[in-house]
């Protein structure tokens, strides 16, 4: 009898030995806190930028610094680029972190909506963020800032205006300065 029990019990404190060990190592690795990543460094001379809807290849393209809209979407389809209505707005340069909707009507190219990427792509790009260039999902994505704070910033700033800088966020009532401390590896030095 012994000997039956004496076989199977190695294996099974085997398993409750890993058991144990499991349960500690996870219960460590869920009490590291850890940061939000760091800007990466990014080759200089390129922007990334936004491509979807109609008449483009949807997806984030790097291209040359300085280029324009229709440039970008030349790299998508060469055949679709004839095809965009030469306008003042869209031979601006182009600014990393922008995103345009294409949508194409009678083979043409007739509405872009330009905006910005959402601030968890620009920042996982390297592309650092603008307080004047988020919107209340944005402002949700840093630590710290939950959706009742993040309402509070975006009506400050329609109340009063842009701010221009990070540090212009100490104007928001629940915004400190340890808190733009926290912030400013994700802003550009505006």
């Amino acid at each position: 009898m012994w000997t039956k029990l004496f076989s199977q019990a190695p294996p099974a404190i085997s398993v409750l030995a890993v058991l144990a060990f499991l349960c500690v190592l996870l219960s460590r690795e869920a009490s590291i806190k850890e940061d939000l990543p760091v800007f990466l460094s990014v080759e200089q001379g390129f922007v990334h930028v936004e491509l979807t809807g109609d008449g483009v290849a949807s997806g984030v393209y790097q291209i040359s610094d300085g280029l324009v809209l229709s440039s970008a979407i030349y790299l998508t389809d060469d055949s679709r680029a004839e095809f965009l209505s030469d306008d003042s707005a869209r031979s601006q340069p182009l600014r990393g972190g922008e995103s345009f909707r294409v949508v194409k009507k009678d083979q043409k190219i007739e509405i872009i909506q330009r905006g910005w990427m959402p601030a968890s792509h620009r920042v996982a790009m390297a592309i650092p963020l603008h307080p004047d260039r988020m919107n209340v999902n944005d402002w949700t994505f840093l630590p710290g800032i939950g959706v009742v704070l993040a309402k509070r910033i975006e009506n400050d700033r329609q109340e009063n205006g842009d701010f221009e800088s990070l540090d212009t966020l100490i104007r928001v009532k629940g915004i400190g300065k340890k808190r733009i401390s926290n912030w400013n590896k994700f802003f550009d030095d505006v």
